[in-house]
């Protein structure tokens, strides 16, 4: 559980550094240097293609391979093991076309398009991949074991916790940022205290998704109990314990989110120009709302084998 612990602070600092790095890129050279890379394998088909016969060839040549990419997969896979999510191959080929053919002729599209064009594109296509491994990794888990199925459930609750203390993270220093920004830019200040109500708001609003990273942590150390079968004693007591977190760290959520709107009502008059944002967090309730209750309902599973076992 502490190692856990540990990798969800290093997300939430991951998180932090990575907004710091971003503000400071986009002070510098704005967020279109994120273009560079892509518009630089634009420009290389371009010369290539320009270059001559063999050039033009090559260069289709690479355009083909790259965007064949999925259909040779797809093929690698058979009849036998493809589904419905493969369907997500076979579109993946012509997006990925399209992307080069673009990439190498940006003239083709609007000069607003051709700025966008690249990082929306690499975009699209790495989230169509990620569509597909997740599809294709649910299937392979239907009818899987019941070890291997807990074993999935704890690392994908890990997963999702390094996720959620990375984004929270990321969004709560970036939004601090851009309202600091704004007011620098002749929005009211409380007396020299604007940034630090402003930290302290960001930290109020994060504190619900990472205790909802926390939340999931603690659901990823029943995937031994699940996979388990059978609840003995020491199973019972790890859901008691992951009951009583969820339940502490629902009330936690509320009562920092209730002390964030407040302090926000305190300060209307000087936050409107800034940022003012009154927040109910359902869903870090209801997470821990969920766990809370599927700890209680394999409680009482255990309590009715032990009642069994002893009749029997």
């Amino acid at each position: 559980m502490k190692k856990k612990l540990w990798m969800l602070t290093g997300g939430a600092i991951l998180g932090l550094l990575a907004a710091l790095a971003g503000g400071l890129l986009s002070a510098k050279a704005g967020w279109s240097t994120m273009n560079d890379p892509l518009l630089s394998v634009g420009r290389g088909l371009r010369v290539l293609s320009l270059s001559g016969f063999g050039g033009d060839l090559l260069a289709w040549l690479v355009v083909l391979l790259v965007s064949g990419a999925p259909l040779l997969l797809l093929i690698r896979i058979g009849k036998k093991g493809r589904g419905m999510e493969d369907l997500l191959l076979g579109l993946m080929a012509p997006v990925i076309f399209c992307w080069l053919f673009y990439l190498a002729n940006p003239t083709q599209l609007g000069e607003t398009a051709a700025q966008i064009f690249p990082l929306a594109g690499g975009c699209t296509v790495l989230s169509m991949g990620a569509a597909w491994l997740v599809l294709k990794l649910l299937r392979g888990l239907d009818g899987a074991p019941t070890q291997r199925l807990a074993a999935a459930f704890g690392a994908l609750l890990s997963g999702c916790a390094l996720l959620c203390a990375f984004s929270v993270a990321y969004g709560g220093a970036a939004g601090v940022a851009a309202q600091w920004a704004q007011v620098v830019e002749g929005n009211t200040d409380l007396g020299g205290l604007t940034l630090p109500v402003l930290i302290v708001l960001g930290v109020l609003n994060a504190a619900p998704g990472l205790l909802v990273a926390v939340t999931m942590v603690w659901g990823s150390e029943l995937a031994p109990v699940l996979g388990g079968g059978t609840f003995d004693q020491a199973g019972a007591e790890l859901c008691g314990r992951v009951a009583l977190a969820c339940k502490t760290a629902a009330q936690a959520t509320v009562t920092l989110t209730v002390f964030a709107n407040l302090l926000q009502l305190a300060l209307v008059g000087e936050l409107l120009s800034a940022s003012f944002s009154i927040t109910l967090p359902l869903f870090s309730l209801a997470a821990s709302a969920g766990l809370f209750l599927l700890c209680r309902c394999l409680q009482r599973g255990a309590v009715l084998q032990e009642d069994n076992d002893s009749i029997i």
